[in-house]
C-alpha cells in the first residue's frame, strides 16, 4: 500500500495568521498554558530563524526574539481544520483517509490508479485540492508508510514521491479506546479507570473530543450518555472532570464502559526543559551553540 500524506506545516501559526492577517511576515508564535506558564506550541519561520522553538517557555522565546508576537493556540480549531480536509478527501478521492498528526492527513492511494497518470500526479492534484479548500500552505509526499511520507513532505516545497521499497504501512487508527468496570462503580474507582484511559491516550499519542458512557443496570437496561469537551482532552483528570456530573447516576451500574469520542492526534505542546545558560544565551549565538547547550 502506498500512502499520500498532506502536511500543513506550522498549522497553528497558519490558522492564527488567517484569522489575524497583521501577523503575516512578523515573527509569531502560538502558545499553550502549562504548569509553569505559557510555552510555545508552534513558531513561524521568522521566529524559528531567531531561535524560537516549540516547547520553549514564552519568556525564553521573547528573550531570543523580543519582537515576537504571541497569540493563544487553538488546538480544537487545528483538529477541526484537519478533519475538514479529511472529509474533503473522502468525498473527492478515497474513503481511506485519516488524520495522522497535528499537522498532517494521510490517504491510501490504492484504487486511484485509474484516475491519475502516476503517484506524482495524484500527490500534486490532491495537494492542489487541499490548498484550494483550506487556503493554507500544503505539502505532499508519497511513500510506503505514512511516517516516511510525512517526513518527506516536511522537507519538500513541492510534491515528492519516495522510492518504493516494498514495505507496507497502515493508516493511523485510534478508534476503540475504552475502559470497562464491573460494579459497584464508586467515584474513586471511576476516577482510577479514567486515569488509566488517559494513559492509553498518551500511549497512542492521542487526544479525544469527548466520551461515551454506557452503564448496564439491573434488569439488563443500558443507559448511555455522551459528554463532549470544548477543547481536546489528553489526561485522565480531564476525562474524570468531564464525567464527574454523571457520578450519581452511575453508582447503580452493574457494569460500565467509557469509550473515547473523536479520537485524534495529540495537540498538546510538550514543554521543553532548558537550563539557565540556554535561556540567557543571545539569539545571535547560532544553531551550533544552541546544540552544544542542549547537549550539556
Amino acid at each position: 500500500m502506498r500512502v499520500l500524506v498532506l502536511v500543513m506545516p506550522r498549522l497553528s501559526v497558519q490558522l492564527a495568521r488567517r484569522e489575524a492577517p497583521e501577523l503575516r511576515g512578523r515573527p509569531a508564535a502560538t502558545v499553550q498554558l502549562r504548569g509553569a506558564g505559557p510555552v510555545v506550541a508552534a513558531a513561524s519561520a521568522e521566529a524559528s530563524a531567531a531561535g524560537v522553538e516549540a516547547g520553549m517557555a514564552l519568556e525564553a522565546a521573547r528573550g531570543r526574539c523580543p519582537a515576537l508576537a504571541a497569540v493563544p493556540a487553538k488546538p480544537a480549531a487545528e483538529l477541526d481544520e484537519l478533519e475538514r480536509l479529511a472529509a474533503v478527501l473522502r468525498a473527492k478521492a478515497t474513503p481511506h483517509v485519516a488524520v495522522a498528526t497535528r499537522e498532517a492527513v494521510a490517504a491510501d492511494l490504492a484504487g486511484l490508479e485509474g484516475r491519475f497518470a502516476d503517484e506524482l500526479a495524484a500527490a500534486e492534484a490532491l495537494a492542489g485540492l487541499a490548498r484550494a479548500w483550506t487556503g493554507l500552505d500544503v505539502r505532499a509526499a508519497v511513500a510506503d508508510t505514512w511516517q516516511e511520507a510525512e517526513a518527506a513532505a516536511r522537507a519538500a516545497r513541492r510534491a515528492v514521491v519516495c522510492p518504493a521499497r516494498g514495505e507496507t504501512g497502515a493508516l493511523p487508527r485510534r478508534e476503540g479506546l475504552a475502559v470497562r468496570l464491573a460494579g459497584p462503580v464508586t467515584g474513586e474507582r471511576l476516577t482510577g479507570a479514567l486515569e488509566r484511559l488517559g494513559l492509553v491516550l498518551a500511549a497512542h499519542d492521542a487526544s479525544c473530543r469527548g466520551l461515551e458512557v454506557a452503564a448496564a443496570v439491573a434488569g439488563g437496561e443500558v443507559r448511555r450518555w455522551q459528554r463532549r469537551a470544548a477543547e481536546p482532552l489528553h489526561r485522565g483528570h480531564e476525562l474524570a472532570a468531564l464525567v464527574r456530573p454523571l457520578a450519581p447516576a452511575l453508582e447503580e451500574a452493574a457494569t460500565l464502559e467509557v469509550r473515547v469520542l473523536g479520537a485524534g492526534p495529540s495537540v498538546e505542546a510538550a514543554a521543553r526543559r532548558a537550563g539557565p545558560a540556554l535561556r540567557e544565551r543571545p539569539a545571535a549565538a547560532g544553531a551550533a551553540a544552541r546544540q552544544l547547550a542542549l547537549a550539556s
